[in-house]
């Protein structure tokens, strides 16, 4: 996945993602929620999100 599609998919734009991959920011509220769930395998804990 691109980082445009991700900030896209987060709701977030191609530079915050980028801050957070350097590590210059963290995400906080509902976006590092999400990426807990996602970082601990629980994708079936989110009804809304389609993995193929």
């Amino acid at each position: 996945m691109t980082q445009t599609v991700f900030a896209n998919y987060m709701g977030v734009s191609k530079k915050t993602v980028e801050a957070w991959e350097c590590g210059r920011t963290h995400p906080t509220g509902p976006a590092s929620r999400l990426l807990a769930i996602l970082a601990a395998g629980k994708e079936k804990e989110l009804s809304f999100v389609s993995i193929k």
